[in-house]
């Protein structure tokens, strides 16, 4: 069970979370100057040297991990056909409904990444209250939130599901 997609599928979101925390801190470093008038409108984006290739390498990583991850997406689903996964369903992926057992497994899990909510989502709301934090800030808190929703379905899960394999 380990090697189900649906158990793999927060790794892929908390890769996928650090590519754009990294893509988001190319761009802050970035410039631009627009020009309009009646004769000419042009827009130029500058990046610093450090900055730029960052991006580079982040959006090739982005890429590659991108097509990867629609292979193993194609790959699950020839070889579960009874359990397809969709990029645009509503139900996350990482839901693993087949019988009782994973119901309360998923259900434990859900349960903790929302009590983790309840006490981060305040927690992170004052900080931005009483600090006067830039735009990268608020979008890196967010992404941690998001990488420890996954952490905590990932992490709970593995553990019911080494308990059942021993």
């Amino acid at each position: 069970m380990k090697k189900d997609f649906r158990v793999q599928y927060p790794l892929w979101q908390m890769a996928f979370i650090i590519l754009f925390g990294f893509i988001a801190i190319s761009l802050t470093g970035a410039s631009s100057e627009m020009i309009q008038n009646d004769l000419e409108f042009s827009y130029s984006l500058q990046f610093p040297a450090l900055e730029s290739i960052l991006l580079f390498i982040t959006l090739a990583m982005t890429f590659i991990l991108l097509i990867i991850f629609i292979m193993k997406i194609t790959n699950h689903n020839k070889r579960h056909p009874q359990q397809k996964l969709s990029f645009w369903q509503i139900k996350p992926i990482e839901y693993l409904e087949e019988d009782e057992g994973m119901i309360y497994i998923t259900r434990r899990a859900a349960q903790k990444v929302y009590t983790f909510f309840v006490w981060a989502l305040p927690f992170v709301a004052m900080i931005y209250l009483l600090f006067n934090l830039s735009r990268l800030w608020i979008v890196i808190g967010i992404l941690f939130l998001a990488f420890m929703q996954y952490l905590i379905f990932y992490i709970e899960v593995r553990k019911y599901l080494s308990k059942d394999e021993d």
